[in-house]
């Protein structure tokens, strides 16, 4: 854990490594250790204490537990951290690039989720006042990821419409304002329910917007990267690329892979906090999340 990093804001960390100087790294290392073995002597050894358990822990060590959880969730990795880890892949995943004749099919198919990840592309403009229409929508379950690109479907993208804003199918996805502000303005779908998981990480501490890649580093320990060049690329284009393929696959399985994982850590310690009848999740989350952690549950 690094608990300097969770306890100080960058500016305060910034003035702190300013104030010890050359020794800086080596100094806040040691304060680092010295706090996660405090914690470790303080939880007694909690490393070997069960999932299942956590509902039977009351008081300070329920708390303690807690906030390692959330430290742990919320903790930014960096840049050499973060190219350590095993890339993010499809790893038996679908990807459908969905055709005209196959709309209809695939839409019934999503209709049945409960959950799926979302994400939307839109081709790059380098020009003062020019903005391009959106260009791609990706929805994904649990192994399969679907592309709509308005190239191919053209006015057939308005059929998204009942899955967008079905109010039994949860959208999760990282930065979703903006995406379904473009499908407000261009296609009059409002996207509801939706989940941003930012949000869900503002609300577990995070003291500013984690993103796709820290998301993907903190709860799946692995890397996904993120090229310029394919962010910046041609999203009307037909056919699109293999690598344009994969990059929009990538970005909405992370979220419905996410999502699960995040449910898989906090449902434990929703379980106990009804247990112990003890606030631990804040009451927005617990509001928002309630459902899934009784299915999760079930």
């Amino acid at each position: 854990m690094k608990l300097m990093k969770y306890c100080l804001s960058p500016n305060k960390l910034a003035w702190l490594r300013q104030e010890l100087g050359e020794n800086a790294d080596g100094l806040i290392a040691v304060m680092d250790a010295a706090g996660s073995a405090y914690l470790a002597q303080a939880a007694q050894s909690d490393a070997s204490v069960a999932i299942d358990a956590l509902p039977k822990l009351i008081g300070p060590e329920l708390k303690l537990l807690w906030f390692k959880q959330k430290l742990a969730l919320i903790t930014r990795l960096d840049d050499i951290e973060l190219s350590k880890l095993a890339p993010f892949e499809l790893e038996g995943a679908r990807v459908v690039v969905v055709q005209p004749n196959e709309l209809t099919t695939v839409l019934q198919s999503l209709s049945k989720q409960r959950v799926i990840g979302f994400d939307t592309e839109t081709r790059a403009s380098f020009e003062r006042g020019v903005q391009h229409p959106l260009s791609l929508i990706q929805i994904a379950t649990h192994d399969t990821c679907y592309l709509f690109q308005h190239a191919l479907l053209a006015e057939r993208l308005g059929l998204l419409k009942p899955v967008l804003e079905d109010e039994n199918i949860l959208k999760v996805g990282v930065g979703l304002r903006s995406d379904g502000q473009a499908l407000t303005r261009e296609w009059g779908i409002n996207v509801t329910p939706r989940l941003d998981l930012n949000w869900v990480l503002a609300q577990l501490g995070a003291g500013k917007e984690m993103g796709t890649r820290q998301l993907v580093a903190t709860l799946l320990q692995k890397r996904i990267d993120k090229p310029k060049k394919v962010t910046l690329s041609n999203w009307q284009q037909v056919p699109l690329t293999s690598t344009q393929i994969v990059y929009a696959a990538l970005d909405a399985l992370a979220a419905q892979h996410c999502f699960s994982e995040l449910i898989d850590k906090l449902k434990p310690f929703y379980l106990a906090s009804l247990e112990a009848n003890t606030q631990l999740l804040t009451q927005n989350l617990t509001v928002r999340l309630a459902s899934y952690f009784e299915q999760a549950n079930g």
